[in-house]
């Protein structure tokens, strides 16, 4: 686990206020929720490759990305959206972990319900709360915990055949 620092903030905060952003669209939250998950924005940020932190610039390439929509009419409070991104930002930094795999982990619309209780604890009791309601442990962010849960799998299914 990396420790929660200025650079961590940076992501937490640019997330945050990305998603907060995307309040001005006339698309829903969730339809824009989805549209990030496969943005080339998502990418480039998983994939370390430079990332403007502006987050009017990430809104105007997602928009490009995908052309403008007023799909949907579900639209979370600004409040909700400023902290799902912050997690995801928050849990992706100190995890060592895409952002793309903490959205798989936690789907926005489960955020955004549990939000009203969560938004004002400590950022790390949400994280162990979130794995709790997940029946998950903090060994799904081990990299290497995942690769040996696979190879057992992969010899139990050999030894019994």
């Amino acid at each position: 686990m990396r420790e929660f620092d200025h650079n961590g903030l940076l992501k937490a905060e640019y997330l945050g206020n990305l998603f907060e952003r995307s309040e001005e669209l006339t698309c829903s939250s969730p339809v824009f929720m989805r549209r990030f998950i496969h943005s080339d924005v998502l990418k480039s940020l998983d994939n370390n490759v430079y990332i403007s932190f502006d987050a009017s610039e990430s809104i105007r390439s997602i928009t490009e990305q995908f052309g403008e929509t007023s799909y949907g009419k579900e639209k979370y409070s600004k409040g909700a959206l400023f902290w799902i991104g912050y997690m995801y930002g928050y849990i992706s930094y100190t995890r060592e972990q895409p952002v793309s795999f903490v959205m798989k982990l936690f789907n926005y619309k489960q955020m955004n319900t549990v939000y009203y209780v969560y938004h004002t604890q400590d950022p790390e009791w949400c994280i162990a709360n979130l794995l709790d309601i997940n029946n998950l442990s903090e060994d799904v962010f081990d990299n290497n915990s995942r690769l040996k849960k696979i190879m057992k799998e992969g010899y139990k299914k050999r030894s019994g055949d």
